[in-house]
């Protein structure tokens, strides 16, 4: 399952939460997968507990689902899921984004930037995990300055329930030799942060707007569902 114990002071639960959500967000754990707890806490060195308790929280958050009998999987979204998800980022994310923009620093631009040429790379180089944490990177350099805890835990919550099914289209567009969408999503980045650099804010949110909606489209793709349903 490509977990690994890390050498950080945490508690057993805080260390198999976090190897637990970094390998499912990483795509190592794909949706679908039973996750195995005697596996896990034999792979990371611990005992049951704090991976049943892992668990528990992911479920909690929707990152993974609990079913009597069969124990823990990696969550399946269904189109209807994916309308709910997005609904809920239109109206969360959008307050977020107009939130962290007005408080935006050149300093995060330039991350923004960065984030930017480290996916264009990455995307040359095939590298899915690199793609994954720069477009992440991309959008965290802006939300991170959003001064609503809740909100951007709420937010961050949302991101977290959709990452193994963006690391999957990554993945099968990898596998497929398709350029097509991440050299897409490249040039929508790219229009965003430049907008942020001509100090165009307001352009900037109808861009993240509309990046928003093009990302629903294209779970709807990856589920086999061509039109959204909501």
């Amino acid at each position: 399952m490509a977990l690994k114990r890390t050498s950080l002071p945490r508690t057993a639960e805080a260390v198999a939460l976090a190897e637990l959500r970094d390998a499912i967000v990483r795509g190592d754990l794909a949706p679908g997968t039973q996750i195995r707890q005697t596996a896990a806490a034999q792979e990371l060195g611990l005992s049951v507990i704090p991976v049943r308790e892992a668990l528990k929280t992911l479920a909690g958050e929707g990152i993974v689902t609990y079913v009597p009998q069969r124990g823990y999987t990696v969550t399946e979204l269904t189109p209807r899921s994916v309308d709910g998800i997005f609904r809920i980022r239109e109206l969360l994310e959008s307050e977020a984004e107009a939130n962290a923009a007005a408080r935006l620093r050149p300093e995060d631009i330039a991350a923004m930037r960065a984030a930017v040429d480290a996916q264009r790379a990455a995307t040359a180089a095939a590298d899915v995990p690199a793609v994954i944490a720069a477009n992440r990177g991309f959008h965290f350099a802006l939300l991170a300055r959003c001064d609503n805890d809740w909100l951007l835990r709420f937010v961050t919550q949302l991101w977290e329930a959709l990452e193994p099914h963006r690391a999957l289209s990554y993945r099968r567009a990898a596998v497929a030799g398709d350029s097509a969408r991440a050299e897409a999503i490249l040039t929508e980045h790219d229009g965003i942060v430049t907008a942020f650099e001509d100090g165009a804010a307001a352009r900037a949110l109808r861009l993240l707007a509309g990046h928003r909606t093009q990302g629903r489209a294209d779970f709807h793709r990856l589920l086999g569902a061509t039109e959204p349903t909501g």
